[in-house]
């Protein structure tokens, strides 16, 4: 039987060019076998195994794992292992040396891939006719087996190659990208770290190894090599995330509890600052209001006067800041400096209005002390001066003084009042003046603003002028004089009689618009100001008073004045002047120990038919010499403590926990396969002379088919025919290897 072992295979496509280079340089002897086709067939039993062969690393066929990229197939040579039975011998070295030419390129590309190729000493082999077939095709079979295991060796280490290429490269650009993560994520930390310290945070720091166990990569090839870096690179990836995670937790707490802090030292320097400024303010207003106390008391000291002192304290009850921060700190402090605030203006207005009482009473008796010293009287009665003001208070009416009300004269209410006081020939009470008329309607009341001594309040009731049209008053006074008036009335209708204070009730008829007869009235004095001395002036002409509101004063009587305890009465004769103010013949006067704020009431009534009463209090008697007393004082001191100061945020103690991952190691490069290879030396042997055989006789052809000549052994025809039909089919696989 005829051996072909020249089968069709496939060779596993690479990327790199070295790869690539090797589909070219695995060609068949395309030359060789066709020489060998024509010259027979090798008996079976004539092909033996060489046995010097060379020693190589076995590689076995790459076979498809799960985890390989590409399938793989058998690798197979190109070496043919048998020629046909006829084979001459140089046909044989033929052979030989192109196979050989073959496993030489295919070792050169080996050599070029890494395979460390080991040459073996060149083995020679004798040939002659009868064994060359024999030879031949035991030296192609041993070079088939060396080739195919020179490129067994350089597809794998090919293989390795790549695979440690491609980890190598997978591992450097994920540990880059994993590491350049991790370090960023530790920058900020550290970054944060260092912000928290700076800004009086307590940082506590740790570092957590996180590398994972990694599988050892040392030795291994191929997609062994390829698994286990894929592995150990996903558990890279793995605990690199675990790593930013961690760190990732300590960004958010640092950033967390550096904002809470910063919040927390803001409202501290906040409430601090506005805390600080009111309580600057507050004090700086106690400090002046009593200042100002302690002024009045060093004057008073001065002048001798008892002071009784107080002290109050003031302060409210404070919200407790301890522990509060933030918003909570900024709302306490607020209601605290708004309780601080208004207990300060409670306690300056305190102190304020002890030291304008202090300040008035000492001014007062400081005054009074030098007019005495002066032999003047001074605020102890009041004088009429310039500037003083009349107003008309309720129940009474300001005048202009040109109504027309009576029907003499030219009829005007000045005209009318002018005759009611100084009489028919105005030659009484000549100091009076008649600017000021009221209206009374019943009961009236007529303000005397801005005495020597404060304001005077006169109220008129119980005017008694029957059947009269009208009741009036007219208020004058004279300058260091008294406060004067004339009560009179209107009539209308007929009567006899003349006019003034002592007016008869007798005389020539009248009639109309006229003046009416005034037998009495009612005046309440009230004195806005403290006073001690008060005098009633001009009780003229038979006129009597009863006074009320005037006890316990010691009373001086003018020497034509006669009565006591309430009520004073005079003689006949117009003898004093209501405006005078002086305490003379027909005047009563009552001094007090203290003074005080007056409020008496006069009952005026005259003994005839009169058209006026005229009368008048206070004046130059009022303000004799008289020693002042001094006045019980009193001083009233405030404190106020101020709200306590915030406390400054505790610094907050933050654990930061940081990583590290130690990247799996990088593949080794894979070592080069060895692989031993030896070639041989095909030496021929001279084919000996024979003589020419006799020609044989031509035979007659055979009809259809010729029997196939034999070689020895039976049906060797049928083998040669067989060879052929191989030959032809190999022929066909190189084709269609060609076109794969």
């Amino acid at each position: 039987m005829i051996q072909d072992n020249k089968n069709i295979f496939s060779i596993r496509k690479f990327k790199t060019g070295t790869h690539s280079a090797l589909i070219a340089k695995y060609g068949i002897v395309l030359a060789t076998t066709a020489a060998l086709m024509g010259a027979g067939a090798v008996s079976a039993d004539e092909v033996t195994s060489t046995q010097d062969q060379a020693t190589t690393e076995q590689v076995s066929p790459a076979t498809p794992t799960e985890s390989s990229s590409q399938a793989q197939t058998a690798v197979t040579s190109d070496i043919p292992t048998s020629v046909p039975a006829n084979t001459t011998q140089e046909q044989a070295v033929t052979a030989v040396d192109k196979a050989q030419e073959t496993l030489k390129d295919n070792v050169a590309t080996a050599q070029e891939t890494g395979v460390v190729v080991k040459e073996g000493e060149t083995q020679e082999v004798v040939i002659n006719d009868n064994n060359a077939a024999d030879k031949t095709s035991e030296v192609l079979t041993d070079l088939n087996k060396q080739d195919q295991a020179v490129k067994e060796a350089t597809a794998k280490q090919a293989d390795n190659q790549k695979a440690y290429e491609e980890t190598t490269k997978e591992r450097e650009q994920v540990v880059t990208e994993g590491q350049a993560s991790l370090d960023k994520s530790t920058a900020e930390v550290d970054k944060l770290v260092d912000q928290a310290k700076k800004a009086g945070l307590l940082v506590t720091e740790s570092t957590s190894d996180k590398t994972p166990t990694y599988t050892e990569t040392k030795g291994l090839t191929g997609d062994e090599l390829r698994q286990a870096m894929a592995d150990n690179l996903k558990l890279y990836k793995e605990a690199i995330a675990a790593g930013l995670a961690i760190q990732g937790k300590s960004v958010e707490e640092l950033k967390q509890a550096l904002a809470l802090y910063q919040a927390n030292r803001k409202a501290y320097t906040e409430t601090k600052t506005s805390r600080d400024l009111a309580v600057s303010e507050g004090q700086s207003t106690l400090k002046k209001a009593t200042a100002a106390l302690d002024e009045q008391l060093a004057i008073a000291k001065k002048y001798e006067l008892a002071v009784t002192t107080a002290t109050s304290d003031k302060t409210p009850s404070y919200k407790n800041l301890k522990g509060l921060t933030g918003d909570a700190l900024r709302a306490a402090m607020a209601e605290n400096l708004k309780l601080y605030t208004a207990a300060v203006k409670a306690a300056a207005d305190a102190m304020n209005l002890s030291t304008s009482d202090m300040k008035k009473q000492i001014d007062a008796y400081a005054a009074a002390l030098a007019d005495y010293q002066k032999g003047i009287g001074t605020n102890t009665g009041l004088k009429w001066q310039n500037g003083v003001v009349l107003e008309a208070g309720s129940g009474a009416t300001k005048m202009t003084g040109a109504e027309n009300v009576v029907s003499f004269a030219d009829g005007s209410l000045k005209a009318a009042a002018m005759y009611a006081t100084q009489g028919n020939n105005l030659d009484q009470n000549t100091d009076a003046n008649f600017e000021n008329i009221f209206k009374i309607d019943g009961t009236g009341t007529i303000l005397v603003k801005n005495t020597t001594n404060g304001d005077v309040t006169l109220t008129f009731s119980e005017i008694n002028s029957p059947y009269n049209t009208g009741t009036y008053v007219a208020i004058w006074g004279d300058d260091n004089g008294g406060i004067a008036w004339s009560v009179f009335a209107l009539y209308s209708g007929a009567a006899q009689g003349g006019a003034g204070e002592s007016a008869s009730g007798s005389g020539s008829g009248i009639g109309g618009r006229i003046l009416n007869y005034v037998y009495s009235y009612k005046v309440k004095v009230v004195t806005s100001n403290d006073v001690s001395v008060v005098t009633f002036n001009d009780i003229d002409n038979k006129q009597t008073i009863d006074v009320s509101g005037l006890d316990g004063a010691a009373i001086e009587k003018g020497k034509n004045v006669t009565g006591s305890g309430t009520r004073y009465s005079s003689g006949a004769g117009d003898k004093s002047q209501a405006s005078a103010g002086v305490l003379d013949s027909n005047g009563v006067g009552w001094t007090f120990d203290t003074a005080k704020k007056q409020d008496f009431t006069v009952v005026h009534s005259v003994d005839g038919k009169n058209s006026s009463i005229v009368g008048g209090v206070f004046g130059v008697a009022s303000e004799k010499p008289k020693e002042p007393k001094k006045p019980e004082l009193t001083a009233t001191k405030a404190t106020v403590n101020a709200p306590a100061a915030p406390e400054a945020p505790k610094p907050i103690t933050v654990a930061v926990q940081k990583a590290t991952v130690t990247a799996p190691e990088a593949p080794e490069a894979p070592a080069p396969i060895e692989v031993e290879v030896h070639y041989y030396k095909m030496t021929t042997t001279p084919t000996p002379e024979t003589p020419t055989p006799a020609q044989p006789q031509p035979q007659a052809p055979v009809a259809k088919q010729a029997a196939l000549p034999t070689t020895g052994e039976a049906n060797s025809g049928l083998a040669v025919l067989g060879g052929l039909i191989l030959s032809g089919m190999g022929l066909i696989g190189i084709r269609k290897r060609k076109e794969d």
